[in-house]
């Protein structure tokens, strides 16, 4: 019909050659269109030049399957091994050292422990610094919680209070006089504080564990709650306190520390030494501020004694190590790490000597010779470093990430490439020689 024809016209006008005088093939010229012309200009470009098939070997299949099999195992487990360590890169820390440039600073000490065998009336904790400053003031963050014989709580927690006094008999009204209760030495002799009478009863060699409880001196001392524990009962001290950024000691010892002529003592009689039961347990110490991950090493430390080992002197040589911990938000917190030793030094079997055991003729630390008696209790020495540990949390950008992936991938596939042309030269080298053979 008339649409046909209109059809094989078209065609045959797209198809149509154009005569160009003088032209080889006879003056046609093909018409293309532009579809076609980018078509043939984009399958002419090439980054790599083309080699004709005549100069090619390729590699026999089972080799070049071996290789690649090998080559995607390799690549998958460098793969998964960049990944991880990019992914495990955020938890990894990186510590710096640095001289520590702080100044003015107090030091936070956070304590929590048990003295199962003391009781909260023979319990006060007391601390001094190098320069032989005391801090009797140091215990208002501070309490104590009485503890019966199975370790349970008992009665409400009482604030820990500093024993600390120039002279208790400043409080006292004029002209007063206490009884010392049949133990004085002679006729008219006072014994106006609780020490005092205590310390009579000693020197008798009688028991004070009544007159501790019903002595008009003890009772009017007796202002702390927890100083009313039972004997055979146990005390948990915990709280925080602060104290100057210099090397010092904190201890628990037998006696009532006392200043006297501006030196702290402790006021105690020999006779009752070997009652003084010095087992605890450190269920946590720390200095400043703790950060996620840190490890302090004395938590969770018990030292118990025996009654065939008895008392003593229990010893932790302290080394702080200031520390600043940036998080990975970059918020940063002035702490301190620390590491211990520890020594103790029992109580001698024949005690001989003084009633004041003296802090400062041995500094911060209490440091002995053999003829002095030992003073039974615990004390935490401590000394400062003086360089600060930086500890930050580096991340790796993505973008690393990405070029680490693309440098295993490519690496992997060039030496895979390498390995492929030397297995083909290998075969056709071995090819040749056998066909070498076969003519002669």
């Amino acid at each position: 019909g008339e649409g046909e024809r209109s059809g094989l016209v078209r065609e045959a006008m797209e198809g149509m050659r154009r005569r160009r005088p003088g032209a080889e093939d006879g003056g046609l010229v093909v018409t293309e269109r532009p579809a076609e012309r980018v078509t043939k200009m984009v399958k002419k470009l090439d980054m790599y030049a083309r080699i004709d098939e005549r100069f090619t070997d390729r590699t026999t299949e089972g080799g070049r399957s071996m290789i690649n099999m090998v080559a995607c195992v390799v690549t998958a487990i460098l793969l998964l091994s960049e990944t991880w360590s990019y992914w495990s890169a955020s938890t990894q820390r990186k510590e710096h050292m640095v001289v520590d440039m702080s100044l003015g600073q107090k030091l936070r000490i956070n304590l929590n422990i048990t003295f199962p065998a003391l009781s909260c009336a023979q319990t006060h904790v007391d601390a001094m610094d190098v320069a032989g400053d005391y801090h009797p003031y140091m215990e208002t963050n501070m309490v104590k919680q009485r503890l019966d014989a199975r370790g349970l709580p008992v009665g409400k927690v009482a604030p820990e209070e500093a024993n600390v006094v120039e002279n208790k008999e400043d409080l006292l009204p004029p002209n007063y006089c206490g009884s010392c209760y049949g133990a004085e030495e002679h006729e008219g002799e006072c014994c106006n504080t609780c020490d005092a009478v205590v310390q009579k009863y000693s020197l008798k060699g009688w028991s004070t564990k009544d007159i501790r409880r019903n002595s008009e001196q003890c009772q009017r001392e007796l202002k702390n709650p927890a100083l009313a524990a039972l004997d055979g009962e146990g005390c948990n001290l915990s709280g925080f306190m602060l104290v100057n950024k210099v090397a010092g000691n904190f201890h628990v010892a037998l006696g009532e520390s006392v200043v006297r002529d501006g030196r702290f003592i402790h006021q105690f009689a020999p006779q009752d030494a070997p009652g003084f039961n010095a087992s605890h347990v450190v269920h946590s110490l720390s200095f400043g501020e703790p950060y996620p991950g840190m490890v302090n090493p004395l938590d969770n430390t018990p030292k118990i004694l025996s009654e065939e080992r008895g008392t003593g002197l229990y010893q932790y040589f302290i080394k702080l190590v200031p520390t600043i911990h940036e998080s990975r938000d970059g918020t940063r917190l002035l702490t301190n790490q620390f590491s211990f030793t520890e020594r103790f030094r029992p109580l001698a079997p024949h005690l001989r000597g003084h009633l004041d055991h003296d802090h400062n003729k041995h500094g911060s630390s209490p440091h002995h010779t053999q003829a002095t008696t030992v003073l039974p209790g615990v004390f935490w020495v401590y000394d400062l470093s003086a360089f600060m540990v930086e500890i930050s949390y580096p991340s790796v950008p993505f973008t690393h990430f990405l070029a680490r992936l693309c440098a295993v991938a490519g690496g992997v596939f060039t030496i895979s490439g390498l390995l492929g042309s030397v297995w083909g030269r290998a075969r056709k080298a071995g090819g040749g020689a056998a066909a070498k053979t076969g003519k002669l």
